[in-house]
């Protein structure tokens, strides 16, 4: 696993919750300021670079059980239990869905499911990826809607 602190997604969520709480809140126990906007990412199933195709091109092939114990505890972690600031989606897509244009991940899980309030940005680049490597739209316009509606706030770059 990469950016990840550990194999164990029960751990992982722990670890997490503790650095984002304690670089967010600090001590205090009702802070009237954040210390910093921690950001939960890559949302979700990313954990390659170029193997075995590059991220940009990537759709894993996640079914439910293996989302909610192997993906998704440190990002709930992250997101319900830290309150993390912001949730970055990652390149890739999953089940042939870009994650930056899942509705089902953003605002569904995220939003709905969740509760969550804060804001989803997407990767370098990664709103673009929908119509350029995944192909799911026949351009951006579609892309940028794709994005808009799934509840994507933010492109990350470019």
């Amino acid at each position: 696993a990469q950016e990840v602190y550990s194999e164990d997604p029960v751990l992982s969520g722990y670890l997490t919750f503790m650095f984002v709480d304690g670089g967010q809140v600090g001590n205090e126990t009702k802070p009237k300021y954040w210390q910093a906007a921690a950001c939960c990412k890559h949302y979700a199933a990313y954990d390659l670079e170029t193997i075995p195709v590059d991220r940009y091109h990537f759709s894993a092939k996640v079914d439910a059980r293996n989302m909610w114990e192997t993906y998704m505890p440190v990002f709930d972690m992250c997101v319900r239990a830290a309150n993390g600031a912001h949730v970055m989606c990652s390149y890739n897509a999953i089940n042939g869905v870009p994650t930056c244009g899942d509705p089902k991940l953003l605002n569904g899980i995220l939003r709905d499911q969740w509760k969550w309030s804060g804001f989803v940005v997407s990767d370098y680049d990664a709103w673009a990826q929908i119509h350029e490597t995944h192909n799911y739209c026949p351009n951006m316009t579609c892309a940028a809607a794709v994005g808009l509606n799934a509840g994507m706030d933010q492109e990350g770059g470019g």
